[in-house]
């Protein structure tokens, strides 16, 4: 009976259908180039994926899979043909839009986790950072189980959810309460964003990295404030459903708002993990310089450049922080530079001690004959 009853989509809820459409689409692209760039720089040149890729890994399936079911619910934007539009097609939008809720509840706690593991990896040895990083985590696991939970049951039986015509009898919650619902799901989601975007600064100002860095890394980290902020328009936006004439473009409205959520959370938790392609793009464009090398009248001084977090084999160099102690040589006319990771792995082995006795051996000649060129002399 649905499929015969016309059902007209305001001017209103066309455009906005584009503006999801438009807006989706870009972040999609946005987002499957950074998560790529992600993958890259941790399996290349060593594997290095830990506990937090992989959840984001399963975030960013959801997220392709929120955006194609929301994406199914409007398949006339492109077309443009919505005079044909009947009661049957915005059912099944609606019934979409409903599938896409536990998706989206997911897909949105797999990003927080993911930040939390990404967390625990500099800040495990601190007890109590620790444990409330777990408690951040079980709060995001509680949270989806009842954003999926509480979908699955507002309507018994749930088809009664997308059943505008009334003939399944069912028992259903009110619009208020669906709307408080959604709304305190996404106050919780806007609180845990701002948690994870500031916490960095606890552990930033203690670290010994360059200052210019340092503000490098918590703004890329603080990019989880625009996640909130998406968040806290789309709950204004739930906080409209059913007050208004057009529930069509309010439904629409609610589904652009929660997939800009949840990429813009997908695209700040992965940025992070950049930094240093991030640093060279910037020094590149000669935007930021971030050499820290100097010279030195000591001889063959050692200088730790770069602080491990943790563990080398925990760690990434791609990461927000350094994952292997830099160790420079110094003398008086040059530089150079030894991976921690090789003194770590055997200081003594012969593979270390060759390349310590060579780089001596080549800062010893080129001193020899600069001097000789200047007229001077040396005393061996």
């Amino acid at each position: 009976m649905a499929d015969k009853i016309p059902a007209a989509l305001s001017a209103d809820g066309f455009e906005r259908a584009r503006l999801f459409a438009g807006a989706t689409i870009t972040l999609s692209v946005v987002s499957t180039l950074i998560f790529g760039a992600r993958i890259y720089t941790r399996i290349r040149p060593l594997y290095r994926l830990g506990w937090d890729d992989y959840i984001i890994s399963v975030a960013y399936v959801f997220i392709v899979v929120d955006w194609a079911v929301l994406f199914a619910a409007v398949p006339w934007v492109f077309s443009g043909d919505i005079a044909h539009l009947t009661l049957a097609d915005v059912e099944n939008s609606f019934k979409l839009a409903i599938i896409a809720e536990p998706i989206w509840a997911v897909c949105m706690a797999s990003i927080k986790i993911s930040l939390a593991f990404m967390m625990l990896r500099f800040l495990h040895r601190s007890d109590t950072w620790r444990r409330f990083l777990y408690f951040m985590i079980a709060i995001q696991l509680i949270t989806a189980i009842y954003g999926t939970i509480s979908q699955l049951l507002q309507c018994i039986p749930l088809r009664a959810a997308w059943d505008f015509l009334g003939v399944v009898p069912a028992k259903c919650w009110s619009k208020y309460a669906q709307r408080v619902s959604i709304s305190c799901v996404s106050a919780v989601n806007v609180l845990t964003d701002i948690v994870f975007s500031l916490l960095p600064i606890t552990f930033l100002r203690k670290i010994q990295r360059p200052l210019r860095e340092r503000i490098l890394i918590g703004s890329l980290m603080a990019l989880g404030l625009f996640a909130s902020a998406t968040s806290i328009v789309k709950t204004i936006a739930v906080s409209k459903l059913g007050t208004s004439k057009d529930p069509t473009a309010e439904g629409i409205t609610v589904g652009m708002w929660a997939c800009v959520e949840e990429q813009v959370a997908f695209i700040a938790a992965c940025i992070p993990c950049l930094k240093s392609p991030f640093q060279r793009f910037l020094a590149h464009f000669g935007l930021v310089n971030f050499t820290n090398r100097n010279s030195s009248d000591l001889g063959n001084a050692v200088r730790i450049t770069s602080l491990p977090a943790g563990t080398v084999e925990g760690q990434s160099e791609e990461n927000i922080l350094p994952t292997h102690a830099v160790v420079t040589k110094t003398d008086e006319t040059g530089v150079a530079e030894v991976r921690m990771e090789e003194i770590v792995s055997g200081k003594d082995s012969p593979r270390n001690n060759a390349h310590w006795e060579e780089e001596n051996e080549h800062a010893h000649d080129d001193s020899w004959g600069r001097k000789r060129g200047s007229g001077g002399s040396m005393d061996v």
